[in-house]
């Protein structure tokens, strides 16, 4: 995006709260998969949209690890970055955590990583801003991004 001011990664900083309600859960009471995911995409689709100025659609998840149970009654806390950002495309990574109601102590629920690319009104990808690396964590996540693009972009290529 020639000319474009580049946005540092707290620009887009988003977070969200759910609360695990009967509807979200399985049999033994634990959020399903499938929820836990609509909400990250939702969290991503912010963080992606408020980086690129416009609406931002899901080209990837790339990672998921659901690292511990949600469970009905849970406080669910997603947090949402921009770890790259490429010609059309953002690499959004977003968190999630359990917080106890009593101590509002957090565990760690799940992380996943997805590619996003921001759209005009006819579907059609548009350049996205570059990204403002302001901290040596920023820069490392941009050049793991960077990395983890390429790798998606060879597994395309040698796949067809």
């Amino acid at each position: 995006m020639s000319g474009a001011v580049p946005l540092s990664p707290r620009d887009s900083y988003t977070e969200m709260t759910e609360i695990v309600l009967p509807q979200h859960a399985n049999a033994l009471g634990t959020a399903f998969g499938g929820t836990v995911l609509s909400w990250i995409d939702v969290c991503a689709a912010v963080v992606a949209q408020r980086h690129c100025g416009r609406i931002a659609v899901t080209a990837a998840i790339d990672d998921v690890q659901f690292l511990a149970p949600l469970h009905v009654g849970d406080v669910v806390r997603l947090f949402g970055r921009v770890n790259g950002a490429f010609a059309r495309s953002v690499e959004v990574e977003v968190t999630v955590e359990r917080e106890d109601a009593a101590t509002r102590a957090r565990c760690l629920c799940a992380d996943a990583l997805l590619t996003f690319v921001p759209v005009d009104p006819l579907g059609r990808p548009m350049p996205v801003p570059p990204l403002l690396a302001e901290n040596d964590d920023d820069r490392r996540r941009a050049t793991e991004a960077a990395e983890r693009r390429a790798r998606r972009l060879e597994r395309k290529r040698t796949s067809r």
